[in-house]
């Protein structure tokens, strides 16, 4: 008499298999590619899991097609999105958008087309008093700029730090350099934005300052990541 095999016989043998087989074999089935093995054993990452349906994308080429001002627009609309579903809100101000500790603007020309993007982190949010050392809630913000740098390839950036008016120029010059290096870094190493693709990293102490005053001005402690296309196209 033929011994009756239990469904539970043949999926332990099976289930053992899937976790034998895992996403780092040198060697192994076409079927662990698919997305539904990825997921079931844990291969596929937070930041891949992540789908770009709020901030968007543009492949290589879309700025010759869609021209500077369009291609802008685009990335635009995504960052306020991206910034906006992650729990940052926007409120409009004297034309910039503001949310907690950072602040969106477009930068046009004289004919209101779009040139650049600015974002201006709160540097109270994005650093320790006196120190270059980025905050959990810094990177947070960063990484949406990078999120977008690597959704949109044909941008590229500028960053500049800049401080208030109390203590030494030189120390404030220092400090201000050292942080637009800090949010380099984080960009190149946590975002793979390559080397060229970073026109300015440079820091200005309190020389461009929002208000004039030579107190402890909270607007002047700030940094500035502008976001442009790798060339303008029209």
């Amino acid at each position: 008499m033929r011994k009756k095999i239990s469904s539970s016989t043949i999926f332990l043998p099976t289930f053992l298999l899937l976790t034998l087989v895992n996403c780092n074999s040198i060697t192994k089935p076409e079927w662990t590619e698919t997305a539904a093995f990825q997921k079931f054993c844990g291969c596929v990452t937070v930041k891949e899991e992540k789908t770009n349906d709020h901030l968007g994308s543009l492949p290589e080429g879309a700025l010759d097609e869609l021209g500077t001002s369009d291609y802008l627009e685009k990335l635009y609309k995504g960052l306020r999105n991206d910034f906006e579903h992650s729990g940052t809100p926007f409120e409009e101000v004297g034309g910039s958008l503001v949310g907690k500790g950072v602040e969106l603007k477009r930068i046009e020309d004289d004919e209101k087309r779009l040139r650049e993007l600015l974002i201006v982190i709160d540097g109270d949010v994005a650093f320790p008093s006196g120190k270059s050392t980025l905050t959990p809630k810094a990177k947070e913000l960063i990484a949406k700029v990078g999120d977008a740098m690597e959704a949109y390839p044909e941008t590229n950036c500028r960053i500049g730090g800049h401080t208030d008016s109390v203590g030494a120029f030189s120390m404030n010059l220092k400090l201000s350099k050292d942080r637009s290096q800090s949010v380099k870094r984080e960009l190149k190493l946590v975002h793979n934005i390559v080397e060229g693709r970073f026109k300015e990293v440079d820091g200005y102490a309190d020389l461009h300052k929002i208000v004039d005053t030579m107190l402890a001005e909270k607007k002047n402690r700030r940094t500035e990541i502008y976001v442009g296309t790798v060339r303008i196209v029209y």
